[in-house]
């Protein structure tokens, strides 16, 4: 029945098109142009807008790739700094073994001695302009300690090597004096012996001799 209805409603405006395009030419074409013309007008709209939908995708992924990307890379330099990191304290840790190991030794060179210096003040520097945590705060303490603990026991080392040195040259230089004296006055005697034939009388007056000299 509807398609019936839809037949006869076609037939009637086709009729009134028919009627209006001979009372009033050109009426027909030009409605039927201006159909067209909006379907057209429609399907470009479409065209457009389908268009704009796929860049707008476009750029948007565009832009989440960008970000993405940058992630990764800040993800990257962090991994590849935190390594650095690691590295240095492990070279670090390796370096104050040596040096404790050093210092034990009492073999400590000028060269080391400036490097804990250095390595004092930065970490001091460092714990000043940072909010250092429980387990940096003591690992700092104990760096300190080491290194304090070094520079005075390298000093008493230094002063000790010294006294030593010293009280050695003093019993050489006492040991040469008595060599020297006992040879001018008896040339090619062992120190401490009387030359054979040596009267008790000249001994005795020379063991007088040294105790008025005394």
């Amino acid at each position: 029945m509807s398609k019936v209805k839809s037949t006869s409603q076609l037939q009637a405006e086709n009729a009134v098109a028919g009627l209006l395009s001979r009372v009033l030419p050109g009426c027909g074409k030009s409605n039927s142009g201006k159909k067209k013309q909006s379907e057209g007008s429609k399907k470009g709209s479409k065209a457009q807008l389908i268009d704009r939908h796929l860049k707008e995708r476009i750029s948007l992924q565009k832009r989440d790739a960008l970000k993405i990307k940058r992630k990764e890379k800040k993800i990257q330099y962090n991994k590849v700094k935190h390594q650095k990191l690691e590295d240095k304290k492990l070279e670090q840790a390796a370096k104050l073994k040596v040096l404790e190991k050093h210092r034990a030794d009492g073999t400590l060179t000028s060269r080391e001695k400036l490097y804990l210096d250095k390595l004092l003040k930065k970490n001091i520097q460092a714990a000043k302009s940072w909010s250092l945590d429980d387990a940096d705060r003591e690992e700092l303490s104990e760096l300190q300690n080491f290194i304090l603990s070094n520079s005075a026991e390298s000093k008493n080392a230094i002063r000790s090597r010294k006294r030593r040195s010293r009280v050695k040259q003093f019993k050489e230089n006492i040991r040469e004096s008595t060599n020297n004296v006992a040879d001018y006055k008896y040339p090619g005697l062992t120190p401490g012996l009387a030359p054979v034939g040596l009267s008790d009388e000249e001994e005795s007056s020379d063991e007088e001799q040294r105790v008025d000299a005394y």
